[in-house]
């Protein structure tokens, strides 16, 4: 194919046309080269394999983890710009995105160490995390496996009681008919109320097919042992919590059904070098809500522990 549009090119008379040729090509395969460049990789972990995409920066590495029900494409409106700062390693979770599903049942703490395995392979050694929801909680659990590796954490909306009430029984009915029938219509718009503001969903078509994707695109199976797993049968981690040694940021949002700023702050008033963040008028993907907030508050947290 590169042979065939080098001939061409050669047997072009006119000046302009033979340039407008080689500008046309050069910009495809630019774009052909970044698009492969940031294509998922899988990396064999003891969760199975797990979706990767490295995003290069700086020789500084920071691990980001979505938040359930959606994918590592959650985080592309931060990505940008935590990119001048880090190099960036995208992780997707067991059943999301690029990763193959779960096929056990598993803990917070096993994915904190399939991490670690990630992490080996790619040879990097120390991270700063930034975990959403899920992400968030997985990153305590790292933080408390492998103190040494996490220089800095930032939990986002990331619960450490466990899963309770009206939500716990929603999602533990909702189970079983997802493994039948994946997500109807009517079950997809009672998940978006409950991921997204109202506000969100009504303006912000993009983020809307963000989530919609992260869960659509999910192995039924997988999808539904990864809830059991990591919602349904998640202990407190308010123990690990306190135990954790790198500077942390929680960051709660307004808007957040059981996990606020108060219930942020409650835990981080008992750990040993944490503070809480507010965001207003965001649910449980703040970096799709308001992914500018999102990026302050990560790239202030940075600066101020920049000489660990």
């Amino acid at each position: 194919m590169t042979a065939f549009l080098c001939l061409v090119v050669a047997h072009l008379e006119c000046p302009d046309i033979r340039l407008l040729v080689e500008i046309a090509f050069g910009q495809f395969y630019e774009h052909l080269v970044t698009r492969l460049a940031t294509m998922p990789i899988k990396l064999a972990t003891r969760l199975g394999r797990l979706g990767v995409r490295v995003e290069e920066g700086p020789k500084r590495v920071a691990v980001l983890w979505h938040s359930f029900f959606v994918d590592s494409h959650s985080w592309d409106r931060v990505v940008p710009v935590l990119t001048r700062l880090r190099t960036v390693v995208l992780i997707d979770g067991p059943s999301f995105g690029a990763s193959d599903p779960l096929t056990r049942q598993a803990t917070i703490a096993d994915c904190a160490i399939a991490t670690f395995d990630v992490l080996d392979s790619l040879g990097i050694d120390r991270v700063d995390w930034v975990g959403n929801g899920w992400g968030g909680q997985v990153g305590i659990a790292a933080a408390v496996e492998e103190p040494r590796r996490i220089r800095s954490l930032v939990s986002i909306g990331a619960p450490t009681t466990p899963l309770a009430g009206r939500e716990r029984r929603d999602l533990a009915a909702a189970l079983p008919f997802v493994r039948l029938f994946g997500f109807p219509a009517p079950v997809q718009v009672r998940l978006l109320r409950s991921i997204m503001t109202e506000r969100t969903i009504a303006v912000d078509a993009e983020a809307v097919r963000i989530v919609k994707n992260g869960f659509l695109s999910a192995d039924r199976r997988g999808f539904v042992r990864a809830a059991r797993s990591f919602v349904l049968d998640r202990p407190s981690l308010d123990d690990a919590a306190v135990a954790v040694e790198a500077p942390t940021v929680f960051v709660a949002g307004d808007s957040r059904t059981g996990w606020g700023p108060a219930e942020a702050e409650r835990v981080t008033n008992r750990m040993m070098n944490a503070r809480t963040r507010t965001l207003h008028g965001v649910r449980n993907i703040a970096p799709l809500e308001d992914a500018d907030a999102v990026a302050g508050i990560v790239r202030e947290h940075w600066a101020a522990n920049a000489r660990r």
